[in-house]
């Protein structure tokens, strides 16, 4: 993940714009249901693009479908990067 989303802030924040741009929907907040405000597979694919790109983060689709909102998605992100700095036995 890129340096400037390392905080569960950052990463709710850019994920929030990228809901608002994949939604074409200025007011949507970081926890807006993806699928609450019209959201289908394919705006689901562009996410997934737009998270690589922006934050640097391979997130599967069924990641998305799992945490249809920026702040769950941002917590999932969190606990993956935790995971996989975590010391293995």
């Amino acid at each position: 993940m890129k340096a400037q989303y390392h905080s569960a802030e950052e990463r709710a924040a850019a994920l929030t714009e990228i809901w608002r741009q994949v939604l074409g929907k200025p007011d949507l907040d970081e926890s807006s249901d993806l699928f609450d405000h019209g959201g289908s597979s394919l705006h689901v694919l562009q996410i997934v693009g737009e998270v690589h790109d922006r934050l640097g983060a391979n997130v599967k689709l069924r990641n998305v479908f799992r945490n249809p909102s920026p702040v769950l998605l941002a917590d999932f992100l969190a606990s993956q990067a935790d995971s996989e700095t975590a010391p293995r036995p």
